[in-house]
């Protein structure tokens, strides 16, 4: 909307009255407003206004809707999540929006929405920006001491928000107020150029002219801090008589000291805001003469009680256990101080009903009308009736639909029923009839004595009309063998990489990898040649192989017999399946849509076409057979449920078999939920229906008085007959036994089938088999998932003590996770007494079975709130209610196993938290403390993420192709497992030519200073295939590090060459200043018909020789690159050509 759009005087009645006590400052109280009616109230007033609510969610609510009918940006303030611990890492997406708030709260922002407890918590000092504008000049070589002083990190390629990397005159930096990292060009120290670009795909945004770096960090220590901070905490240690917890708090002293002598901002600097001189309150920010507009005063003043009393009680306890200093109380603003701030500013109160105003004593008092706006949820023929009254009445009707493309659809609809749409005017006094804006607004309202009528897009649909930004994935996340790292090299097999080496001879200089094997021979591999190398992916700590020796050749052969077989079989079931012929499914549209619109939440754009897949397999003759992967809580289920349907309104029956007896439970809570409105008869047969049950069960499915039947294993005896089974849906398969799964094959031969797993599966993988096998992949998480918020800390029993009582006090549930068999009950009796108030039970992969199904289903059931368990948590299980997670000796785990661990919270809209704990006193091993500082990373998400999928994506693998493969997987490699397959299911092999080139090519230091940096690029430039590849490359790397030297673009010439060159079995390329050929392996070569096109049209430059081997000659040009030019181009034609047509 434009800005003042709707004002005072314009709505009329009471308002203009109301505008006018505001302004002048008079205490006013305002009843009898519902929710939209106390967003367009607070909207109508004009200065400063801090508009404060009792809770997170109202005030996300109230920002976005104040957004709307303001016609101007709003700033949401949020609240840190835990102010008393000392943390030493802590994922920041709240700590980045709190400072991005701030920061505009300071540069004058008129509207501000934050909750109480947001208000209540120490303020960010007034931190100076960077401001770089194209066409001004800052000195180019102090910006990144500056940028560290201001709490950035600077990393070799940015990856998350508070990152920076400079190379040469390029500034790469992902500034924490912006969406997106920045690329800012320099010439000397002028702004050039400024690029925002994706963080995930690395795709080029549109160029802005200024970008502003606000302060990444929290706390400024300055120097005349440091006695204050020195004498406070040897004060408070002198204050513990407990050894434990002297001990605890002297090593967070010693800490703190060290790094706020370091000088520069660190992770845990917040922990000591009480003592800077900086610290202030969102008070001291916002100019005396802001109206603070109270969103139910009762509720707030409740909120600012509870906040208090479990600040209180929890600073007592964490200070028992040596967690807090006497200072950490001073987090919060004191209770006093912050009720005389509130009382001490102009104010206005808006409640729905009468009742106390707590902050201030109101000098007039307002009781507005309205009606809420009739709720239509799809129903348009309902709106056009209520439409045609209120013009007949002489109202104006605003419409918020949402998006452009529901406004275009409104308009139409209505054009078709004769009612004219005017577009949205500039103030609501213009208003005439009916206008429709594609504004998000969530609900209306009727204003009866203003005769306007507002319609908001949650009043009009089911779904919002969210725009999402889908983030595209990099083409493959392919990592680059590092220096002491294991890689597998196509002939030699697997070795270790001990550095990079620089050859220099009459013809150029080159660079060679050298990769040391067992027995210490030492290999070197021309970078050129980086595509027969892969980075190793298996075991932990493979065994090398030997030079020379044919070890590595029987293990490939082997693999390769393995891999024929598995092929053959692969295809014969393929080709098997479609020659059969299933049933196919009428579409019922009308009906699908009713049901897909009943869906409470928004689909994401993956479950969509998955789902579309799913649809056009069940309608077409084949018979079905799709895999659907996806992680937990990703929306399989919904996907499944809506494929269960078209199979009932088809008129047959669907089973959904899950390995265990609570997922079969949890998928049946959502079903009988799902299809209440829709006549769906569901049932379940699991262990937890009596024999009689059961038998009554499958009496009414055999007669087919049953449309979806949901269990276990059980589902496969014998006694289980179906009236008509049309689908079969199979949760994580792979984790039924042997003869479960021969069973289900017999069962699958001639129905459709839906196999759902929440391993995700490798993109290379999911290349190789497409085609044998039909798969669908959600990789979008859903939409308004809350981050989770993530903490390495030491472990005490106070810190266990105090994130369980957060946790439970909120009604939620905790996982701790602790990976010993051995000691694990008596390690949940020990955590029953930290925390008496848990109702805690135990589960690890030993346990009867029984036991194991029964105290899980208790956590689910939340019976009991604290479940200790080991890694088994189970894989499928959704569990909403659980937001914390406590992982023990998290040193001893690897990143997947902690990236997995995590996403076992945070399913729901509440803020979730991950502590990953280590023992203050173990001595960690360097690859232990290596691994926690990966974990500090990771809670951004960034490398650590890459790390994670791609083991995970592994272990997928694993499941798709079972455990015999899975082994052979570890022997070679993942990625040469990979082409070998591909190999073997195509039927062509790849062959890699000899390369015999004179000619300088390698990536000098000065142009990437990093090892792994030009280890990234080398794999990169030899995984070229094609000319797009090559040019895509090219542009990445100039983006990244600047105009290309020649050496570097040598590289990618001779990688596209090659490339061309496999594809017609050339056996070896030379390039020199005396000649230039590709050699073949023999004569039938030349019966391609595809080379013969190019000889004859490059006539005048190429001649046949026949010589030692055949061999097509080239003209020798000045500059080897351009020889190497004409050879590519010369391939390149030959390729456009089909083979023997």
């Amino acid at each position: 909307m434009n800005k003042n759009f709707f004002s005072c005087e314009e709505l009329g009645g009471e308002y203009p009255s109301l505008g006018n006590d505001i302004r002048r400052g008079v205490p006013t109280a305002v009843f009898g407003v519902s929710e939209p009616h106390k967003y367009l109230t607070a909207s109508l007033f004009g200065g400063r206004l801090l508009y404060m609510t009792a809770d997170a969610l109202s005030a996300r609510r109230a920002a976005e809707n104040l957004r709307t009918l303001a016609g101007e940006d709003v700033v949401l303030l949020t609240a840190k999540d835990d102010v008393l611990l000392y943390k030493e890492a802590v994922s920041r997406e709240n700590l980045y929006s709190r400072l991005t708030a701030a920061h505009r709260i300071y540069s004058g922002a008129r509207i501000a929405v934050c909750d109480a407890e947001a208000a209540m918590q120490l303020f960010p000092a007034k931190g100076e920006s960077v401001l770089l504008k194209t066409g001004e000049d800052f000195d180019f070589t102090s910006l990144p001491a500056k940028l560290a002083a201001m709490g950035y990190s600077r990393e070799y390629e940015v990856e998350a928000k508070g990152g920076f990397a400079v190379r040469g005159d390029i500034l790469d930096i992902f500034p924490v107020n912006c969406d997106n990292p920045v690329r800012i060009d320099f010439f000397g120290d002028t702004v050039e150029r400024i690029r925002p670009y994706d963080a995930v795909s690395g795709e080029r945004l549109a160029e802005v002219n200024a970008v502003e770096v606000v302060p990444a960090a929290e706390a400024v220590i300055t120097a005349d801090d440091l006695p204050k901070i020195r004498s406070a905490l040897s004060a408070g240690l002198k204050k513990f008589g407990d050894m434990k917890a002297y001990n605890r708090a002297r090593a967070i002293a010693d800490e703190l000291i060290a790094k706020a002598e370091g000088g520069a901002p660190f992770a845990g600097a917040s922990y000591l805001m009480p003592l800077l001189s900086s610290s202030a309150t969102l008070f001291d920010a916002l100019p005396e003469d802001t109206l603070f507009c109270f969103d139910e005063c009762k509720l707030i003043r409740d909120r600012i009680e509870g906040v208090y009393s479990e600040h209180e009680s929890r600073f007592k306890e964490l200070k028992a256990g040596g967690e807090a200093f006497d200072f950490s109380f001073g987090q919060l603003i004191p209770k006093e101080k912050f009720m005389a701030a509130l009382s001490s500013r102009r104010a206005v109160s808006l409640q729905t009903f009468f009742g106390s105003t707590f902050f201030f004593g109101p000098l007039k008092s307002y009781n507005l009308h309205s009606t809420p706006a009739p709720s239509y949820l799809n129903d348009f023929p309902a709106m056009l009736t209520d439409v045609r009254n209120w013009l007949k009445g002489g109202y104006r009707v605003l419409i918020f639909s949402g998006s452009a493309a529901r406004t275009q659809k409104l308009v139409q609809s209505f054009i078709d029923e004769g009612i004219p749409v005017n577009p949205a005017p500039d103030s609501v006094s213009a208003l005439r009839g009916v206008a429709v804006s594609s504004e998000e607004f969530s609900h209306g309202l009727v204003l009866h004595e203003s005769k306007l009528a507002i319609l908001g897009s949650g009043d009009l649909y089911t779904k919002s009309a969210v725009q999402r930004r889908i983030r595209r994935r990099r083409g493959d996340m392919f990592t680059a063998p590092e220096i002491g790292q294991y890689a597998v090299h196509e002939k030699h097999g697997i070795g270790k990489i001990t550095g990079t080496k620089k050859i220099e001879t009459t013809d150029g200089i080159k660079e060679y990898i050298s990769i040391e094997y067992r027995g210490g021979d030492v290999l070197y591999v021309p970078v050129e040649q980086m595509d027969i190398l892969s980075k190793y992916v298996g075991q932990d700590d493979p065994q090398l192989s030997k030079i020379g020796g044919a070890d590595f050749e029987r293990v490939k052969e082997r693999v390769r017999q393995s891999l024929k077989k598995m092929a053959f079989d692969l295809k014969e079931l393929y080709a098997e399946r479609s020659a059969r012929k299933g049933y196919r499914f009428p579409e019922n549209a009308v009906m699908m849509q009713e049901f897909e619109d009943a869906f409470r939440y928004e689909e994401t754009p993956d479950q969509l076409s998955s789902i579309a897949e799913i649809k056009a397999d069940m309608c077409s003759d084949k018979v079905m057979d799709r895999l659907l992967c996806g992680d937990v809580g990703y929306g399989k289920t919904e996907v499944a449920l809506r494929a269960a349907y078209l199979c009932v309104l088809g008129g047959k029956q669907a089973a959904i078999m899950c390995p265990s007896t609570i997922l079969s439970e949890q998928h049946y809570n959502t079903a009988c939920e799902r299809f209440a409105e829709f006549g769906v008869r569901v049932e379940k047969l699991n262990r937890f229906k009596t024999p009689g049950e059961q038998q009554k069960t499958l009496k009414e499915l055999a007669e087919g008085n049953i449309d979806i039947i949901i269990g276990t294993h059980r589902l496969l005896s014998d006694d289980v007959k179906f009236f008509d089974l049309g689908l079969l849906v199979l949760d994580e398969e792979q984790r039924f036994g042997v003869e479960h799964k021969e069973k289900i094959k017999h069962l699958k031969s001639d129905i459709d089938c839906l196999t759902m797993t929440a391993t995700p599966i490798p993109r290379t993988l999911h290349m190789s088999l497409s085609g044998i096998r039909d798969i669908s992949t959600i990789t979008t998480p859903p939409l308004r998932r809350m981050p989770v918020q993530t903490y390495v800390v030491e472990e005490t029993e106070t810190l266990i003590r105090d994130a369980c009582i957060r946790e439970l006090s909120r009604g939620g549930q905790v996982f701790i996770l602790y990976n010993r068999v051995e000691t694990i009950s008596s390690y949940a009796g020990r955590i029953a007494e930290i925390v008496p108030e848990g109702k805690v039970c135990y589960a690890h992969g030993r346990m009867d079975r029984d036991m194991l199904e029964g105290n899980m289903m208790a956590f689910y059931r939340g019976e009991k709130n604290i479940l200790v368990t080991t890694t088994i948590i189970e894989n499928g299980i959704d569990l909403p209610n659980a937001n914390t997670i406590i992982v023990i000796d998290a040193d001893r785990l690897g990143i997947s196993q902690l990236y997995q661990l995590r996403g076992r919270v945070g399913r729901s809209n509440r803020l979730a938290q991950a502590y990953f704990t280590y023992k203050p006193e173990r001595v960690l091993t360097s690859e232990a403390a290596a691994r926690l500082k990966a974990i500090m990373q990771f809670t951004e998400l960034g490398s650590g993420f890459r790390i994670a999928m791609r083991d995970l994506e592994i272990r997928g693998a694993g499941n798709v192709l079972g455990a015999e493969q899975h082994g052979h997987m570890d022997k070679v490699g993942y990625e040469l497992y990979s082409k070998m397959l591909k190999e073997e299911i195509s039927g062509r092999r790849e062959t890699v030519a000899e390369l015999d080139v004179k000619a300088t090519a390698y990536i000098p230091e000065n142009y990437i200073e990093s090892p792994a940096g030009r280890m990234d690029c080398y794999k990169q430039i030899a995984e070229i295939r094609t000319v797009e590849d090559y040019k895509r490359v090219c542009l990445s790397i100039e983006d990244n590090f600047g105009p290309m030297p020649d050496e570097v673009l040598n590289l990618l010439i001779i990688a596209v060459m090659k490339a061309y060159a496999a594809m017609f079995s050339v056996a070896k390329i030379g390039v020199s200043p005396r000649e230039a050929y590709l050699d073949f392996p023999s004569i039938e070569s030349f019966g391609d018909n595809r080379l013969r096109a190019a000889l004859d049209k490059f006539a005048g430059s190429v001649h046949l020789s026949m010589t030692a081997s055949p061999r097509i000659n080239f003209a020798v040009r000045k500059n080897p690159a351009h020889t190497m030019l004409e050879m590519t181009k010369f391939l390149k034609f030959a390729s456009s050509f089909t083979q023997n047509s």
